[in-house]
Protein backbone atom coordinates (compact mmCIF):
# COMPACT_ATOMS: atom_id res chain seq x y z
CA UNK A 1 0.00 0.00 0.00
CA UNK A 2 0.89 3.29 -0.38
CA UNK A 3 2.16 6.09 2.40
CA UNK A 4 -1.25 8.29 2.78
CA UNK A 5 0.29 11.29 2.95
CA UNK A 6 3.71 10.90 0.96
CA UNK A 7 2.76 8.62 -1.54
CA UNK A 8 5.68 6.22 -0.88
CA UNK A 9 4.90 2.31 -0.68
CA UNK A 10 4.63 1.75 2.67
CA UNK A 11 6.25 -2.46 3.58
CA UNK A 12 4.74 -4.25 6.45
CA UNK A 13 5.09 -7.47 7.93
CA UNK A 14 2.31 -9.68 9.48
CA UNK A 15 3.81 -10.37 12.63
CA UNK A 16 3.95 -13.84 14.63
CA UNK A 17 -0.19 -13.52 16.42
CA UNK A 18 -1.74 -11.14 14.06
CA UNK A 19 -5.31 -9.87 15.43
CA UNK A 20 -5.35 -6.36 13.30
CA UNK A 21 -3.26 -6.87 10.34
CA UNK A 22 -4.71 -9.82 8.30
CA UNK A 23 -3.57 -11.48 5.10
CA UNK A 24 -6.82 -12.01 3.91
CA UNK A 25 -7.88 -8.56 4.01
CA UNK A 26 -5.13 -7.23 2.96
CA UNK A 27 -4.77 -9.63 -0.43
CA UNK A 28 -9.01 -8.79 -0.88
CA UNK A 29 -9.09 -5.22 -0.07
CA UNK A 30 -10.91 -3.54 2.76
CA UNK A 31 -14.18 -4.04 1.87
CA UNK A 32 -17.29 -5.40 4.17
CA UNK A 33 -17.49 -8.04 2.28
CA UNK A 34 -13.51 -9.45 2.92
CA UNK A 35 -14.46 -8.35 6.73
CA UNK A 36 -17.48 -9.78 7.15
CA UNK A 37 -15.64 -13.44 5.55
CA UNK A 38 -13.13 -13.70 8.44
CA UNK A 39 -15.76 -12.92 11.25
CA UNK A 40 -16.20 -9.33 10.95
CA UNK A 41 -19.25 -7.86 12.78
CA UNK A 42 -19.80 -11.05 14.38
CA UNK A 43 -18.76 -9.10 17.78
CA UNK A 44 -20.84 -6.44 17.69
CA UNK A 45 -23.70 -9.24 16.53
CA UNK A 46 -22.79 -10.82 19.57
CA UNK A 47 -23.24 -7.34 21.76
CA UNK A 48 -26.47 -6.29 20.74
CA UNK A 49 -28.00 -9.60 20.55
CA UNK A 50 -27.01 -11.22 23.87
CA UNK A 51 -25.12 -9.35 26.25
CA UNK A 52 -26.29 -5.31 28.15
CA UNK A 53 -24.21 -2.86 27.98
CA UNK A 54 -22.88 -3.18 31.53
CA UNK A 55 -21.61 -6.76 30.65
CA UNK A 56 -19.57 -5.49 27.70
CA UNK A 57 -17.65 -3.28 29.48
CA UNK A 58 -17.20 -5.93 31.81
CA UNK A 59 -15.77 -7.68 28.95
CA UNK A 60 -13.17 -5.58 28.10
CA UNK A 61 -12.33 -4.53 31.29
CA UNK A 62 -11.74 -8.38 31.83
CA UNK A 63 -9.73 -8.32 28.53
CA UNK A 64 -7.11 -5.59 30.27
CA UNK A 65 -7.71 -3.62 27.24
CA UNK A 66 -5.51 -0.33 27.71
CA UNK A 67 -5.59 2.55 24.82
CA UNK A 68 -3.33 2.08 22.07
CA UNK A 69 -2.57 6.04 21.23
CA UNK A 70 0.24 6.89 24.21
CA UNK A 71 -1.07 6.66 27.58
CA UNK A 72 -2.16 3.06 28.01
CA UNK A 73 -5.07 4.02 30.02
CA UNK A 74 -7.21 1.31 30.34
CA UNK A 75 -9.96 1.74 27.74
CA UNK A 76 -13.29 0.23 30.51
CA UNK A 77 -12.40 2.46 32.43
CA UNK A 78 -13.46 5.31 30.37
CA UNK A 79 -16.55 3.49 29.16
CA UNK A 80 -17.69 2.53 32.75
CA UNK A 81 -17.34 6.69 33.83
CA UNK A 82 -19.29 7.39 30.66
CA UNK A 83 -21.88 5.03 31.06
CA UNK A 84 -22.43 5.42 34.56
CA UNK A 85 -22.87 9.45 34.06
CA UNK A 86 -25.60 11.12 35.59
CA UNK A 87 -26.46 13.42 32.14
CA UNK A 88 -27.19 10.81 30.05
CA UNK A 89 -26.17 12.58 26.11
CA UNK A 90 -23.56 10.71 25.66
CA UNK A 91 -20.60 10.45 22.77
CA UNK A 92 -17.86 8.21 21.40
CA UNK A 93 -15.31 9.68 19.54
CA UNK A 94 -11.95 8.38 17.73
CA UNK A 95 -8.90 9.84 17.64
CA UNK A 96 -7.41 8.89 13.83
CA UNK A 97 -5.02 12.06 13.71
CA UNK A 98 -2.11 10.11 13.91
CA UNK A 99 0.75 13.49 13.92
CA UNK A 100 3.05 12.10 16.66
CA UNK A 101 7.12 11.45 14.41
CA UNK A 102 7.23 8.04 13.50
CA UNK A 103 3.93 7.42 13.92
CA UNK A 104 2.33 5.35 11.25
CA UNK A 105 -0.17 2.85 12.41
CA UNK A 106 -3.18 4.05 12.82
CA UNK A 107 -3.86 5.60 9.33
CA UNK A 108 -2.31 1.99 8.11
CA UNK A 109 -5.14 0.66 9.67
CA UNK A 110 -7.64 3.24 8.25
CA UNK A 111 -6.38 2.46 4.80
CA UNK A 112 -6.32 -1.66 5.30
CA UNK A 113 -9.00 -2.71 7.15
CA UNK A 114 -11.52 -0.13 8.33
CA UNK A 115 -14.48 -1.95 9.31
CA UNK A 116 -13.03 -3.75 12.57
CA UNK A 117 -12.53 0.20 13.67
CA UNK A 118 -16.17 1.36 13.17
CA UNK A 119 -17.48 -2.36 14.66
CA UNK A 120 -14.96 -1.25 17.20
CA UNK A 121 -17.27 2.07 17.53
CA UNK A 122 -20.55 0.57 17.22
CA UNK A 123 -19.58 -1.64 20.24
CA UNK A 124 -18.49 1.23 22.21
CA UNK A 125 -21.46 3.32 21.43
CA UNK A 126 -23.53 0.43 22.41
CA UNK A 127 -21.97 -0.01 25.82
CA UNK A 128 -22.21 3.71 26.25
CA UNK A 129 -25.83 3.91 24.61
CA UNK A 130 -24.04 6.79 22.94
CA UNK A 131 -26.43 8.20 19.53
CA UNK A 132 -23.71 9.61 17.59
CA UNK A 133 -20.45 8.49 17.29
CA UNK A 134 -17.57 10.97 15.62
CA UNK A 135 -14.01 9.89 14.19
CA UNK A 136 -11.56 12.11 13.27
CA UNK A 137 -9.31 12.55 10.61
CA UNK A 138 -7.14 14.87 9.41
CA UNK A 139 -7.32 16.78 5.94
CA UNK A 140 -3.97 15.76 4.69
CA UNK A 141 -5.19 12.40 4.84
CA UNK A 142 -7.71 11.54 1.62
CA UNK A 143 -7.32 8.42 0.74
CA UNK A 144 -7.99 7.37 4.71
CA UNK A 145 -11.28 9.69 4.63
CA UNK A 146 -12.80 8.18 1.13
CA UNK A 147 -11.93 4.68 2.73
CA UNK A 148 -13.50 5.74 5.66
CA UNK A 149 -16.29 7.21 4.14
CA UNK A 150 -17.21 4.07 1.90
CA UNK A 151 -16.79 1.67 4.65
CA UNK A 152 -19.44 4.30 6.66
CA UNK A 153 -21.85 3.12 3.80
CA UNK A 154 -21.42 -0.13 3.71
CA UNK A 155 -21.92 -0.54 7.41
CA UNK A 156 -25.20 1.21 6.86
CA UNK A 157 -26.46 -1.07 3.79
CA UNK A 158 -25.34 -3.94 5.61
CA UNK A 159 -27.68 -2.99 8.88
CA UNK A 160 -24.72 -2.90 11.41
CA UNK A 161 -24.82 0.96 11.78
CA UNK A 162 -27.64 4.02 11.52
CA UNK A 163 -31.24 2.87 12.68
CA UNK A 164 -32.30 -0.29 14.96
CA UNK A 165 -29.12 -2.09 13.90
CA UNK A 166 -29.76 -5.60 13.83
CA UNK A 167 -33.47 -5.41 15.07
CA UNK A 168 -31.66 -4.62 18.46
CA UNK A 169 -33.40 -1.45 18.87
CA UNK A 170 -30.31 0.14 19.58
CA UNK A 171 -28.98 2.89 16.92
CA UNK A 172 -25.77 4.88 16.43
CA UNK A 173 -24.70 7.30 13.19
CA UNK A 174 -20.44 7.40 12.80
CA UNK A 175 -19.98 10.86 11.33
CA UNK A 176 -16.50 11.13 9.31
CA UNK A 177 -15.04 14.13 10.65
CA UNK A 178 -12.28 15.81 8.66
CA UNK A 179 -10.35 18.62 10.74
CA UNK A 180 -7.21 20.58 10.50
CA UNK A 181 -4.05 19.02 9.94
CA UNK A 182 -2.13 20.73 12.63
CA UNK A 183 -0.38 18.19 15.15
CA UNK A 184 -2.24 19.67 17.97
CA UNK A 185 -5.46 18.69 16.72
CA UNK A 186 -4.40 14.84 17.88
CA UNK A 187 -4.54 16.19 21.78
CA UNK A 188 -8.15 14.76 23.01
CA UNK A 189 -9.49 18.34 23.94
CA UNK A 190 -8.11 20.09 21.31
CA UNK A 191 -9.76 17.61 18.86
CA UNK A 192 -13.10 18.35 20.64
CA UNK A 193 -12.68 21.85 20.29
CA UNK A 194 -12.46 21.14 16.25
CA UNK A 195 -15.42 18.50 16.21
CA UNK A 196 -17.32 21.82 18.13
CA UNK A 197 -16.09 24.49 15.32
CA UNK A 198 -13.76 25.93 16.95
CA UNK A 199 -9.68 26.34 16.26
CA UNK A 200 -8.09 22.91 17.85
CA UNK A 201 -6.99 24.36 21.64
CA UNK A 202 -6.23 22.41 24.38
CA UNK A 203 -9.10 22.76 27.62
CA UNK A 204 -7.48 23.13 31.05
CA UNK A 205 -8.08 19.66 32.50
CA UNK A 206 -9.37 19.55 35.53
CA UNK A 207 -12.14 20.50 35.07
CA UNK A 208 -12.43 19.57 31.22
CA UNK A 209 -11.92 15.71 31.22
CA UNK A 210 -13.51 14.28 28.67
CA UNK A 211 -15.55 11.09 30.28
CA UNK A 212 -17.06 14.43 32.60
CA UNK A 213 -17.27 17.47 30.25
CA UNK A 214 -16.09 16.41 26.84
CA UNK A 215 -18.07 17.15 23.39
CA UNK A 216 -21.09 20.24 23.92
CA UNK A 217 -20.19 19.49 27.57
CA UNK A 218 -21.18 15.47 27.72
CA UNK A 219 -19.67 12.50 29.16
CA UNK A 220 -17.82 11.55 26.20
CA UNK A 221 -15.57 8.44 25.64
CA UNK A 222 -12.02 9.24 23.58
CA UNK A 223 -9.87 6.72 22.18
CA UNK A 224 -7.54 5.81 19.53
CA UNK A 225 -8.63 3.78 16.69
CA UNK A 226 -6.76 1.33 17.03
CA UNK A 227 -8.62 0.65 20.46
CA UNK A 228 -11.71 0.33 18.79
CA UNK A 229 -10.66 -1.93 16.37
CA UNK A 230 -8.90 -4.42 19.75
CA UNK A 231 -12.49 -3.96 20.95
CA UNK A 232 -14.39 -5.59 17.89
CA UNK A 233 -12.05 -8.98 18.24
CA UNK A 234 -12.32 -8.85 21.97
CA UNK A 235 -16.38 -8.68 21.85
CA UNK A 236 -16.10 -11.28 19.28
CA UNK A 237 -13.49 -14.26 20.69
CA UNK A 238 -13.75 -12.81 24.25
CA UNK A 239 -11.06 -11.64 27.20
CA UNK A 240 -9.35 -14.92 27.83
CA UNK A 241 -8.43 -15.18 23.96
CA UNK A 242 -7.53 -11.39 24.09
CA UNK A 243 -4.95 -11.97 27.29
CA UNK A 244 -3.15 -14.96 25.49
CA UNK A 245 -0.57 -12.28 23.92
CA UNK A 246 1.05 -10.03 25.67
CA UNK A 247 1.46 -9.79 29.10
CA UNK A 248 -0.65 -9.57 32.57
CA UNK A 249 -0.12 -5.86 32.65
CA UNK A 250 -0.20 -5.22 28.93
CA UNK A 251 -2.27 -7.84 27.45
CA UNK A 252 -2.83 -8.16 23.47
CA UNK A 253 -1.09 -7.13 20.50
CA UNK A 254 -0.37 -3.64 19.31
CA UNK A 255 1.24 -2.25 15.68
CA UNK A 256 4.31 -0.84 15.61
CA UNK A 257 6.08 0.84 13.40
CA UNK A 258 9.95 1.03 13.34
CA UNK A 259 11.63 3.88 11.28
CA UNK A 260 14.42 5.58 11.34
CA UNK A 261 18.64 4.49 10.97
CA UNK A 262 17.58 0.55 10.79
CA UNK A 263 17.66 -1.28 6.66
CA UNK A 264 14.05 -2.61 7.12
CA UNK A 265 11.75 0.21 8.40
CA UNK A 266 8.43 -1.47 8.39
CA UNK A 267 5.36 -1.64 9.95
CA UNK A 268 4.52 -4.78 12.07
CA UNK A 269 1.86 -6.47 14.88
CA UNK A 270 3.47 -7.64 17.55
CA UNK A 271 2.38 -8.96 21.08
CA UNK A 272 2.93 -6.64 23.92
CA UNK A 273 5.90 -7.49 26.00
CA UNK A 274 7.99 -8.16 22.53
CA UNK A 275 11.81 -7.18 23.46
CA UNK A 276 12.61 -3.66 21.64
CA UNK A 277 15.82 -5.50 19.98
CA UNK A 278 13.03 -7.74 18.34
CA UNK A 279 11.72 -5.03 16.43
CA UNK A 280 14.90 -3.46 16.03
CA UNK A 281 16.75 -6.07 14.65
CA UNK A 282 14.05 -8.55 13.25
CA UNK A 283 11.75 -6.26 11.78
CA UNK A 284 14.13 -3.43 11.20
CA UNK A 285 16.87 -5.17 9.88
CA UNK A 286 19.40 -3.97 12.00
CA UNK A 287 21.61 -0.77 11.79
CA UNK A 288 22.51 0.58 7.94
CA UNK A 289 25.75 -0.98 6.89
CA UNK A 290 28.54 0.21 8.30
CA UNK A 291 27.00 1.66 11.38
CA UNK A 292 25.85 0.57 14.77
CA UNK A 293 22.33 1.33 17.00
CA UNK A 294 23.43 4.37 19.49
CA UNK A 295 19.74 5.26 20.66
CA UNK A 296 16.40 4.51 19.87
CA UNK A 297 12.82 6.59 20.73
CA UNK A 298 10.69 3.77 21.62
CA UNK A 299 7.20 5.87 21.31
CA UNK A 300 8.32 8.75 18.97
CA UNK A 301 10.37 12.07 20.77
CA UNK A 302 7.60 13.00 22.92
CA UNK A 303 9.50 10.03 25.18
CA UNK A 304 12.45 9.65 26.38
CA UNK A 305 15.26 8.29 24.24
CA UNK A 306 17.02 5.39 25.64
CA UNK A 307 20.68 4.15 24.77
CA UNK A 308 21.25 0.76 22.62
CA UNK A 309 22.43 -1.00 26.37
CA UNK A 310 18.38 -1.16 26.39
CA UNK A 311 17.16 -2.74 23.37
CA UNK A 312 16.25 -6.00 25.66
CA UNK A 313 13.40 -3.81 27.38
CA UNK A 314 9.86 -5.41 26.49
CA UNK A 315 7.54 -3.25 24.72
CA UNK A 316 5.37 -2.78 27.48
CA UNK A 317 3.93 -0.03 28.91
CA UNK A 318 4.98 0.05 32.37
CA UNK A 319 8.19 -1.31 31.93
CA UNK A 320 8.92 1.50 29.53
CA UNK A 321 7.78 4.34 32.25
CA UNK A 322 10.29 2.77 34.65
CA UNK A 323 13.28 3.56 32.50
CA UNK A 324 11.65 7.12 31.67
CA UNK A 325 10.27 6.88 28.50
CA UNK A 326 6.66 5.06 27.03
CA UNK A 327 5.46 3.44 24.23
CA UNK A 328 3.96 5.91 22.74
CA UNK A 329 1.92 5.03 19.29
CA UNK A 330 3.90 2.61 18.80
CA UNK A 331 6.24 4.93 16.20
CA UNK A 332 10.15 3.62 17.34
CA UNK A 333 12.62 5.98 16.00
CA UNK A 334 16.23 4.73 15.60
CA UNK A 335 19.32 6.83 15.63
CA UNK A 336 22.87 5.20 14.52
CA UNK A 337 26.69 6.58 15.28
CA UNK A 338 26.32 8.31 12.17
CA UNK A 339 23.53 10.47 13.07
CA UNK A 340 23.79 13.49 14.50
CA UNK A 341 22.18 13.95 18.30
CA UNK A 342 22.05 17.53 18.06
CA UNK A 343 20.44 17.79 14.92
CA UNK A 344 17.58 15.14 15.42
CA UNK A 345 17.02 17.35 18.49
CA UNK A 346 16.82 20.27 16.74
CA UNK A 347 14.42 19.06 14.59
CA UNK A 348 11.84 17.69 16.84
CA UNK A 349 12.08 20.70 19.20
CA UNK A 350 11.36 23.05 16.40
CA UNK A 351 8.49 20.37 14.92
CA UNK A 352 6.90 20.99 18.93
CA UNK A 353 7.67 24.70 18.44
CA UNK A 354 5.48 24.76 15.11
CA UNK A 355 3.09 22.62 16.50
CA UNK A 356 2.05 24.39 19.83
CA UNK A 357 -0.85 26.28 19.51
CA UNK A 358 0.54 29.02 21.52
CA UNK A 359 -2.37 29.36 23.87
CA UNK A 360 -0.24 29.24 27.37
CA UNK A 361 2.83 31.19 27.47
CA UNK A 362 5.13 28.87 29.10
CA UNK A 363 4.31 25.91 26.14
CA UNK A 364 4.95 28.59 23.67
CA UNK A 365 7.60 30.49 25.41
CA UNK A 366 9.61 27.17 26.57
CA UNK A 367 9.52 25.80 23.03
CA UNK A 368 10.82 28.37 21.12
CA UNK A 369 13.50 28.63 24.09
CA UNK A 370 14.40 25.46 23.56
CA UNK A 371 14.91 25.29 19.70
CA UNK A 372 16.61 28.11 19.96
CA UNK A 373 19.28 26.87 22.84
CA UNK A 374 19.95 23.44 20.82
CA UNK A 375 20.39 25.51 17.12
CA UNK A 376 22.87 27.37 18.94
CA UNK A 377 24.83 24.48 19.76
CA UNK A 378 24.09 22.91 16.23
CA UNK A 379 25.37 26.36 14.98
CA UNK A 380 28.51 26.54 16.72
CA UNK A 381 27.89 29.62 19.01
CA UNK A 382 27.08 27.76 22.15
CA UNK A 383 28.08 29.39 25.31
CA UNK A 384 29.53 27.89 28.54
CA UNK A 385 26.70 25.79 30.62
CA UNK A 386 24.34 25.60 27.59
CA UNK A 387 23.54 21.62 28.51
CA UNK A 388 22.42 22.48 31.99
CA UNK A 389 20.47 25.66 30.71
CA UNK A 390 18.43 23.29 28.38
CA UNK A 391 17.96 20.70 31.34
CA UNK A 392 17.18 23.64 33.74
CA UNK A 393 14.45 24.88 30.98
CA UNK A 394 13.05 21.88 30.36
CA UNK A 395 12.48 20.74 34.58
CA UNK A 396 10.80 24.20 34.52
CA UNK A 397 8.46 24.04 31.81
CA UNK A 398 6.87 19.89 32.13
CA UNK A 399 3.33 19.90 32.89
CA UNK A 400 3.00 23.76 32.26
CA UNK A 401 0.26 23.86 29.75
CA UNK A 402 -3.25 22.77 28.79
CA UNK A 403 -1.80 19.58 27.25
CA UNK A 404 1.32 17.31 26.80
CA UNK A 405 2.94 18.93 23.83
CA UNK A 406 5.15 21.41 26.46
CA UNK A 407 6.15 18.16 28.52
CA UNK A 408 7.05 16.22 25.85
CA UNK A 409 9.23 18.87 24.09
CA UNK A 410 10.95 19.07 27.50
CA UNK A 411 11.22 15.38 27.94
CA UNK A 412 12.71 15.00 23.75
CA UNK A 413 15.54 17.09 24.73
CA UNK A 414 16.44 16.92 28.55
CA UNK A 415 16.91 13.25 27.91
CA UNK A 416 19.30 13.38 25.20
CA UNK A 417 21.46 15.92 27.21
CA UNK A 418 21.25 14.07 30.12
CA UNK A 419 21.98 10.66 28.39
CA UNK A 420 24.03 11.72 25.90
CA UNK A 421 26.03 14.73 27.55
CA UNK A 422 29.84 13.22 26.28
CA UNK A 423 28.70 13.51 22.39
CA UNK A 424 27.13 17.05 23.00
CA UNK A 425 30.10 18.11 24.91
CA UNK A 426 32.07 17.04 21.36
CA UNK A 427 30.05 18.77 19.32
CA UNK A 428 30.30 22.04 21.31
CA UNK A 429 33.94 22.03 21.27
CA UNK A 430 34.08 20.83 17.69
CA UNK A 431 31.98 23.73 17.00
CA UNK A 432 30.42 21.80 14.29
CA UNK A 433 28.98 18.15 13.19
CA UNK A 434 31.14 15.06 12.63
CA UNK A 435 28.13 13.49 11.35
CA UNK A 436 27.29 15.89 9.01
CA UNK A 437 24.13 17.08 10.70
CA UNK A 438 22.21 13.61 9.39
CA UNK A 439 19.37 12.96 11.03
CA UNK A 440 16.83 9.39 11.02
CA UNK A 441 14.43 9.29 8.23
CA UNK A 442 10.88 8.53 10.32
CA UNK A 443 8.05 10.12 8.54
CA UNK A 444 8.65 8.30 5.05
CA UNK A 445 9.30 4.82 4.34
CA UNK A 446 12.66 4.36 1.76
CA UNK A 447 11.86 2.02 -0.85
CA UNK A 448 12.70 -1.95 0.38
CA UNK A 449 11.15 -4.24 -2.48
CA UNK A 450 8.02 -6.40 -2.15
CA UNK A 451 5.85 -6.13 1.61
CA UNK A 452 6.04 -9.59 3.31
Amino acid sequence: MSHPETGVKVPFEIGPEPVLIRKEILENGPSIESYRAIGGYDGLTKAVRTMTPHEVISEVKDAGLRGRGGSGFPAAIKWEKVASHRVREHYIVANGSEGEPGSHKDHFLITTNPHQILEGIIIASYAVSAKKALLFVKESFPEGIAILQRARLEAIEAGFLGENILGSGFSVDIEIFVGPAAYIAGEETALLESLEGRPPKPRTKPPHYPTERGLYMCPTVVNNVETYAHAAHILKNGSEWFRKRGTAKSPGTMVFAVTGSVRTPKIVELPLGTPIRELIFRYGGGPLPGEEIMAFFPGGPSFGVLSSKQMDVPLEYDALRALGSGIGSGGAIVLSNKDCLVATSLEFARFYEEGSCGQCPPCRIGTETIAGLLEQIETGQAPPGIIDRIVRVSEMIKGRGNCGLITASAFSAEALMKHFTNEILLHIEKGTCVHHHRTPIYNQFRSTGTDK
